[in-house]
């Protein structure tokens, strides 16, 4: 499953972190959260460093994004720093940890790369979006409105190593 969004602060590490929460209660989980921006490595388990990309397990508890997806309950959480043009070659090595397992990651430049289960794009309600290439992928689309989210999460279900989203509840 992939999350991404129409730019900061508009609810893709809650979404997140929600799904994760949702699925660890049936499933075990893996978090992944890509970002193009260097950040300090802290005292995470570096996986690999690499010039053009660094692959965390995020171990710490704080406010990190990566470190929020631990705390929702996933399994492991990997932190990836990529700028877009090496990230196809970072998530070449990332693919190689990744067990068939539900895995849950936010990142906005991944659907270049892969074609997963499933996209979902996040938005604020009534905000213009300014994110329009990820449309071409007609990602499923779940606006906040800065409380809660248009998407009942409770809909989404991982069996047999695949995503699924009932439309309701008697589905």
């Amino acid at each position: 499953m992939l999350v991404a969004g129409n730019g900061r602060n508009v609810g893709k590490t809650y979404l997140t972190c929600r799904i994760i929460q949702h699925l660890s209660k049936t499933n075990e989980v893996i978090g992944v959260k890509i970002s193009s921006h260097f950040h300090p490595l802290e005292n995470n388990k570096v996986i690999v460093q690499q010039k053009d990309f660094v692959i965390v397990e995020e171990n710490q508890l704080s406010q990190k994004d990566s470190s929020l997806m631990k705390q929702a309950g996933a399994q492991k959480v990997y932190f990836v720093m990529s700028a877009q043009e090496n990230l196809q070659q970072a998530f070449l090595y990332l693919e190689q940890l990744l067990p068939q397992k539900a895995i849950v990651c936010e990142s906005g430049g991944l659907h270049d790369i892969i074609n997963p289960g499933v996209f979902l794009f996040v938005n604020l309600k009534g905000k213009e979006i300014v994110k329009q290439h990820h449309l071409k992928f007609s990602p499923k689309m779940v606006l906040n409105d800065g409380e809660n989210f248009d998407f009942d999460i409770s809909h989404i279900e991982f069996k047999n190593n695949k995503y699924s989203i009932r439309k309701s509840m008697q589905d």
